[in-house]
């Protein structure tokens, strides 16, 4: 399990924004800002430049969602990922379709993706 200070009550009170768009960057994506470029980039661990951070805004963008979203159908928690989406959405409506779930709004796959990542 990931160490973090926030808690699941922190993660779901979230706006979608700066905030929330670097969190996803460096817990679920394990990009950190790059040095050599001046801080503006997010890059890997082998310093590989992989966004622009004022251009990555996953929770306010459905294609940079997407692409979050992405990450898991790589990892062996895709399914964790799924659930905590419908909880997000559960959180936010009270009930959770099939098309709530195919429909869900950026913000809530970036929710769902920390949720997920930190197994809040």
């Amino acid at each position: 399990m990931t160490q973090t200070a926030l808690t699941r009550e922190q993660v779901l009170a979230m706006e979608p924004g700066q905030e929330l768009d670097a969190l996803v960057a460096q817990h679920v994506m394990g990009w950190h800002k790059g040095d050599p470029w001046g801080g503006a980039y997010w890059v890997d661990s082998d310093k590989c430049l992989r966004y622009e951070i004022l251009v990555f805004k996953p929770s306010l963008h459905i294609n940079i969602a997407w692409g979050v979203g992405e990450w898991f159908a790589e990892t062996g928690i895709r399914g964790r990922y799924a659930k905590r989406l419908k909880e997000v959405i559960l959180a936010n409506k009270g009930e959770c379709s099939t098309f709530d779930m195919v429909h869900a709004s950026p913000a809530d796959r970036c929710k769902a993706a920390l949720l997920a990542v930190l197994d809040l």
